[in-house]
């Protein structure tokens, strides 16, 4: 440092670390009478460790002070070419970030060391993405050897996930969907929001691409749908089918329900249920014949036959409890009158069924005591049994009588606030009017110039008060004369 030494003559002591390309020429007198590194130390293989070691942290201090300038590439080559020697750490870290490694001298130095997946690093810092990936790819297959990064496959996906070459892409689209499905199918789920707002790659490719792989194809439909909120018919169509496909496969193979059923079950009610974009009669026609009931009803009440909906839910499923959540989620955002009308039709469902066992009277008895405020209560009174007391149903009657009061006090209180901003209106009202004008036997026409004899005059613009039959003459008399002045006919 003190001495200033051209970083080059240090270097060169080293075999092989300065590349072919450098013009550096040893100083002359020399500065020294060592030949290399190995005339140096003699062969001995600890200094000569210890001297590269010494090397590699002077080259990692000085390649950012001027000490570097115009020398950076003999540097950052020299530098990269013993880490790879030395497999030290700091190689990725130097090729990831900014650096002047010379390409074909450092290339040809990384492969002989069997630093493959470092030199794939090197070609994508050079731009040479394909090369890159060629490498990487040949990791992952095992056809050579290279354990720096035990999770290339993963790392290789997220590199085509933000990869801008799309032709890239595509070519090892099959390689990664093929190695793992639910993994490779992210380098279309996980693109940047950007570019997928633009349709850089177009999702009806995607998903030809993706037909040979059923679990991706699914992975990817659910992040248009779910994820992105794309409002298109086939999107929602095409992924309520693949869910419903699933379903009967599992079923066909298994007799119960297994973990992988079950969710696909939830997901496919969730998409029927939330979504108002799929083919409605085109669903309902596959699931015809089967078992999947729930399904039917939420279909059924997309196409507003809450009636056939109810009956499924209550007659063949004897779910009562989904009956009334059928109620809740078919009349959200559909406004009081609409639930309380569905919730009677569940009502009617229950005593409208065969009563005489008895099997329907509770789940009817439970629903009216525990929703009272759902119900118009007069209305229930006529369509419940005679035989059921008032004990029965003293809950309902409480709850009924309890809303009741409250809407009526409600609507007192709105009333009353209406009532005093009324008033309030009235009163900016009146203050918009100006200053009042007092009528008494004194005042007189100012047209005519008689005192008026009835309370009711007309004020023109300038506070005059005129008679109303005196300013309907002047008004007609104005209209007669061309050349009467404009402030005349103003009252």
């Amino acid at each position: 440092r003190s001495g200033q030494l051209d970083v080059r003559e240090l270097i060169s002591l080293y075999p092989f670390l300065l590349p072919p390309s450098s013009s550096f020429i040893r100083s002359h007198p020399p500065l020294h009478e060592y030949a290399d590194l190995n005339q140096l130390t003699q062969g001995d293989q600890e200094k000569m460790t210890k001297c590269k070691r010494f090397l590699m942290s002077y080259l990692n201090e000085v390649r950012s002070t001027d000490v570097a300038n115009g020398y950076k590439e003999d540097i950052d080559t020299a530098l990269l070419k013993l880490y790879a020697e030395a497999n030290h750490e700091s190689l990725l870290d130097l090729l990831v970030s900014e650096n002047f490694c010379l390409l074909t001298d450092s290339a040809v130095w990384l492969e002989k060391h069997k630093k493959y997946f470092a030199l794939g690093l090197l070609y994508h810092y050079n731009g040479q993405d394909a090369a890159a990936l060629q490498l990487w790819v040949k990791i992952v297959n095992g056809d050579i050897q290279d354990s720096t990064r035990s999770d290339l496959y993963e790392y290789v996906v997220d590199f085509l996930t933000f990869c801008s070459d799309h032709d890239l892409v595509w070519k090892y689209s099959e390689w990664v969907l093929q190695k793992n499905e639910e993994v490779g199918v992210q380098i279309f789920t996980k693109r940047p929001l950007e570019e997928q707002e633009k349709n850089n790659i177009n999702p009806d490719d995607i998903i030809s691409c993706l037909n040979k792989y059923p679990k991706s194809l699914v992975r990817y439909l659910e992040h248009l749908v779910l994820e992105r909120k794309i409002e298109k018919e086939k999107y929602h169509t095409h992924l309520a089918v693949l869910y419903l496909e699933a379903i009967l496969h599992l079923k066909s193979v298994a007799t119960d329900n297994c973990t992988e059923t079950i969710e696909l079950l939830s997901k496919l009610r969730s998409l029927l249920q939330k979504s108002d974009l799929y083919r409605i009669h085109f669903i309902l026609d596959k699931i015809q014949g089967t078992d999947l009931h729930m399904e039917s009803a939420i279909l059924y009440g997309k196409l507003e036959e809450h009636e056939k909906a109810l009956h499924i839910l209550v007659h063949e499923l004897k779910d009562f409890r989904a009956a009334e959540e059928y109620c809740v989620w078919s009349s959200e955002r559909r406004g009081r009158r609409y639930r309380q009308r569905l919730f009677h039709m569940l009502l009617g469902a229950y005593l409208g069924g065969d009563m005489a066992d008895g099997a329907l009277v509770a789940p009817a008895v439970d629903l009216l005591n525990g929703r009272a405020t759902e119900f118009d209560a007069a209305l229930v009174l006529q369509l419940v049994p005679e035989s059921w007391s008032v004990q029965l149903l003293s809950p309902f009657l409480a709850g009924a009588m309890r809303q009741s009061v409250h809407t009526r006090r409600m609507t007192r209180v709105a009333l009353g606030l209406a009532q005093a901003e009324n008033l309030i209106y009235k009163y900016e009202k009146v203050k918009q009017k100006g200053t009042p004008i007092f009528l008494s036997d004194k005042k007189v026409c100012q047209v005519c110039q008689k005192p008026f004899c009835e309370p009711v005059f007309v004020r023109d613009p300038h506070g005059g008060m005129v008679h109303t039959h005196c300013a309907a003459n002047r008004h007609l008399n104005s209209n007669m004369t061309p050349h009467s002045s404009s402030s005349s006919n103003q009252t």
